[in-house]
């Protein structure tokens, strides 16, 4: 894992040493640049030494003719099958790194090499020769990637903090991404906070001339499951996923794990222990206090995971979190360069730090089982929703019945909001369901200050939910999530706490090998109504406890209604004041104090909608607080 940055344009190398001072965290192993002063380009890189540690895999890294210029942050797993490939057919290395191996397959085929990688990855390549530059991001968006397209130039970098250094790159606030934050809290499309910055989406790349034209082109799609479909063996889940945590186990480094107690990250170590000593495999876990008010639902991981590390005979390092978070926040949502408020952010870092403390700089995850193989709640409400549908009435009547339960309790609050998903629509309950909300639709707008442009609610789902009308409504939710929750949410904040500490971050659930074999498995295969993931519970059934294997889906994160009410209460009292809430302009103060209203008076589960309004203010005065370079310095004195 690495940091990259650059430009195409007019600018100085002193903006490139600010943009690479601001993301050095990215790589603390190891900084260089390169210029192209001809064609007024200049690429960098911070380098975290994952994979042949010498000098000699340092970036930028060129090609032997020097026509190819790499700036390189991920690993490619299958990069010891490519070079076998490239050396039959003559070519000679100097490295034993993935990065030439990668700078080598691009120099043999170009673009079309995106399609033989497997790995996270977010790169830039400059041509000398036709002056041309080239950037692309992994399929589905473990490494993130950003940009600004400016009339008289181009910049990009791993973060977007680095962009904010130039003065060029207007800091005006896009009012429909704070929409898509306040509903979901995550926007899943290519703006970001600021208009003049955007993501290159997952499975995407672009070609940059000089004169700042930038054609984008997806490369990858997410694969939709077949109309029909058979019974799939779990144990040919088993196998592979044997084979893929094998793959990404490569380094030259110490490789540990997260290990939650639940049942991906207990699968992904039971799986590391069969490719390695376990005894090498240190473990780690967030402890959360239990939440004596039942509001949130956390608190039991370490104990699960204790169980499993004491069956995997593996070490397993405890790491204390605590709901006294104030002052750490607005360098949290600074980190992660979105006004993400969800603190199973800062819990990653935690363990992240730890991790580096023992000497640990690689960690494999569980991330994306529940996103393959289902998990979370709403996926049981979509199931259960497609269940009822089928029984005249039967939807609407059950919605009736259970959405008056007091929302003061995880149970009541689920049947609650199940309640509310009911009553709509299959479209509409898609994509009320990816809301962390039960605040109405309307509600949620009327918190846009009046005259502010408001995209609604579905945003960012209108083209997938059309994409996937002939699908099981659960399959349609899956395809939501692997496509926003999870590049835009989950994986930006693994990998933004992670980088923070100079640790990298493995997602081997999210090998397209697995996300392939998940699409043909059936959706009975995935879901019943007392259970999710079902073939891999029973894939694993051999190597993980019981309990383990029975256990409900819990939140990783803090008790955010609890800390909200507590704690917090002074922090949330003042950044959605009416005096803070007009000065900003982003939102109509009425509308915010009687959302606080509701909240005080738990008369809704709003909290996360009030905690993100929260969240924002403070990312804007972060964005104000941190200066840009000086046009002087920033341009070339040419």
């Amino acid at each position: 894992m690495c940091g990259v940055a650059g430009f195409l344009g007019p600018w100085s190398d002193r903006l490139l040493d600010a943009m690479l001072d601001e993301i050095n965290h990215r790589g603390p192993d190891g900084r260089a640049i390169w210029r192209d002063r001809e064609a007024n380009f200049a690429v960098g890189h911070t380098r975290l030494s994952i994979i042949d540690l010498s000098t000699a895999a340092n970036q930028p890294m060129h090609t032997a003719d020097g026509r190819y210029v790499l700036s390189f942050n991920g690993e490619i797993y299958n990069f010891k099958e490519l070079r076998g490939e490239l050396e039959n057919a003559g070519v000679v290395f100097r490295t034993r790194s993935d990065t030439e191996v990668l700078l080598r397959l691009f120099e043999s085929d170009g673009q079309s090499c995106l399609g033989r990688l497997n790995g996270i990855f977010a790169f830039a390549v400059w041509d000398r020769a036709l002056r041309r530059l080239f950037i692309a991001r992994d399929q589905l968006g473990v490494k993130p990637l950003y940009y600004a397209a400016l009339p008289h130039g181009f910049l990009f970098a791993s973060e977007l903090k680095a962009l904010t250094l130039c003065p060029d790159v207007a800091r005006d606030i896009d009012v429909g991404t704070v929409a898509n934050h306040l509903a979901f809290v995550w926007s899943s499309s290519a703006s970001t906070m600021l208009k003049s910055v955007r993501k290159l989406r997952p499975g995407h790349c672009a070609w940059i001339d000089t004169d700042a034209r930038v054609s984008i082109r997806q490369y990858y799609e997410i694969p939709l499951p077949p109309p029909r479909r058979e019974r799939v063996e779990p144990a040919a889940l088993l196998t592979l996923f044997d084979r893929v945590v094998a793959d990404q186990m490569v380094a030259d480094v110490p490789i540990g794990a997260c290990l939650s107690g639940g049942v991906d990250s207990s699968a992904v170590v039971a799986s590391m222990c069969r490719a390695t000593d376990p005894a090498r495999i240190v473990t780690f876990c967030a402890s959360v206090p239990k939440d004596r008010n039942h509001a949130d639902n956390f608190g039991d991981d370490v104990v699960h995971a204790r169980e499993m590390a004491r069956r995997l005979k593996v070490p397993l390092v405890e790491v204390p979190t605590t709901a006294q978070l104030v002052s750490e926040l607005p360098q949290m949502l600074w980190d992660l360069d979105e006004p993400t408020g969800d603190f199973a952010a800062l819990q990653t870092r935690m363990i992240a730090a730890e991790a580096r403390r023992h000497g640990v700089k690689v960690l494999l995850t569980g991330t994306g089982g529940d996103d393959l193989f289902t998990g979370y709640g709403r996926h049981v409400a979509a199931f259960i929703w497609a269940a009822l549908d089928q029984i005249p009435y039967a939807r609407r009547a059950t919605s009736r019945l259970i959405s008056g339960f007091p929302g003061n309790s995880v149970l009541g609050r689920r049947l609650g909001r199940l309640g509310q998903l009911l009553a709509l629509s299959e479209d509409e309950m898609l994509t009320d369901a990816m809301s962390f909300s039960s605040w109405p639709a309307g509600e949620l707008k009327s918190l846009v200050a009046p005259g502010q442009p408001f995209d609604g609610h579905g945003h960012p789902f209108g083209r997938l939910l059309g994409k996937t009308r002939e699908l099981h409504p659960v399959e349609r939710l899956l395809q939501l999530d692997l496509h926003g929750f999870l590049p835009d949410l989950n994986l930006n904040y693994t990998d933004k706490m992670g980088m923070q500490e100079g640790v990298e971050f493995r997602v081997p659930v999210l090998d397209l090998r697995l996300v392939a074999f998940a699409m043909r498995v059936p959706v009975s295969q995935k879901i019943g109504l007392w259970q999710t993931k079902r073939i891999l519970r029973k894939a694993m059934s051999d190597r993980l406890n019981r309990g383990v294997l029975r256990r409900a889906k819990q939140g990783f994160g803090v008790p955010l209604r609890a800390w909200m009410a507590g704690p917090a209460r002074g922090l949330v009292a003042e950044m959605t004041s009416p005096r803070v809430v007009t000065e900003r302009g982003l939102f109509d103060p009425a509308a915010v104090a009687r959302l606080r209203n509701a909240f005080d008076q738990n008369r809704s589960d709003v909290a996360f909608v009030l905690f993100t309004l929260v969240c924002i203010e403070i990312w804007c005065r972060q964005l104000s607080f941190r200066p840009s370079l000086a046009s002087t310095d920033a341009r070339n004195a040419a």
